[in-house]
């Protein structure tokens, strides 16, 4: 009977991981199938300390103007892809960063906003990009920041999509919870977290068909000590900065322009840093979308393009065109 037992759970076990496998499968030419729809394709290079893979859409048309699109904590290129679909006239290109995704992860380095950025010059530099319009949500928008803070030659404006790098007047729900030491939303161990995370993070819910969240919660759970590393290393910077006004100085010397979008409904980082970064960025302007999260380029991805758009159209010529 004890045996009979463990043959029947032996079964079970092994029926689920042929699930999970045939799931992974499925989402896999379900994921290319949306990149081809993007006009995007995979490419590695190696660079420095890490291997990178990204996403690329005419490697060979040096004449278009480049938009370089930098996730957030924990996600990965694949957040940009019904976004940047509606970018065909640029070169796009979105990378994983490193630590997420595809691109290495090496646990003896650290993974602050302040590596980042310089990972992020060494990648630029190695696909030969002499003028780049950055967009970067989150994590993305930090490192875009100090990335353009440190090559104003190179960056010809930037687009910031509910952005770290300021301490906004009012405390995200993000912040209260993790100042009174409570479970990080953002760190996925088990589906329940997952979903509790899509709901944290984005006001709309992005249309997913199966099997993507299945997929995406066990990818995540597989990467839980990479992210508790990488959000431990950002969370230590941002500590010591709340000693100085290092970054509002920074802001104060980057004179691209700049276009701030953000999610009213914010509850990892809050509204209110938006005046922040209009008080400090000399030539900025913004849009605040009234019922979307953390993520308007998921959640509303033609509404956010559209405005990039519009942005970028406005620009001088001279702005936009590769050197």
């Amino acid at each position: 009977m004890l045996t009979l037992v463990r043959l029947l759970l032996l079964s079970s076990v092994l029926s689920l991981t042929a699930c999970a496998d045939v799931q992974e499968q499925i989402f896999d030419l379900g994921l290319e199938a949306e990149r081809s729809l993007s006009g995007l394709q995979l490419r590695h290079i190696q660079v420095a300390q890490h291997h990178w893979s990204y996403l690329d859409s005419a490697p060979q048309s040096a004449d278009k103007p480049v938009i370089l699109m930098l996730h957030g904590f924990a996600v990965d290129k694949d957040n940009w892809l019904r976004f940047a679909r509606h970018f065909d006239d640029y070169r796009v290109i979105a990378p994983d960063l490193p630590g997420h995704g595809e691109t290495s992860y090496n646990p003896r380095l650290t993974y602050d906003f302040a590596q980042q950025a310089q990972w992020l010059h060494d990648f630029v530099e190695a696909l030969q990009l002499s003028a780049v319009n950055i967009v970067g949500n989150s994590m993305g928008g930090g490192i875009a920041l100090m990335y353009s803070h440190q090559n104003s030659d190179t960056v010809r404006s930037i687009t910031l999509i509910d952005a770290a790098g300021v301490y906004p007047p009012h405390k995200s729900e993000l912040q209260e919870i993790l100042d009174r030491g409570g479970k990080n939303p953002l760190i996925v161990e088990s589906l329940e977290d997952f979903t509790a995370l899509s709901e944290f993070a984005m006001a709309k819910q992005p249309f997913l068909p199966w099997p993507a969240k299945n997929v995406l919660a066990r990818r995540a759970m597989a990467r839980n000590d990479i992210n508790k590393k990488i959000f431990a290393d950002i969370h230590a910077a941002a500590e010591v900065a709340k000693q100085n006004d290092d970054n509002l100085k920074m802001l104060q010397q980057i004179h691209q322009p700049v276009l701030i979008l953000w999610g009213e409904k914010d509850r990892a980082l809050d509204v209110s840093s938006v005046a922040v970064f209009e008080q400090y960025l000399p030539d900025s302007r913004s849009f605040i979308f009234p019922q979307l999260g953390h993520a308007p380029m998921l959640e509303a991805p033609d509404d956010s393009a559209a405005l990039v758009r519009e942005f970028l159209a406005g620009l001088p010529a001279a702005a936009l065109a590769q050197q």
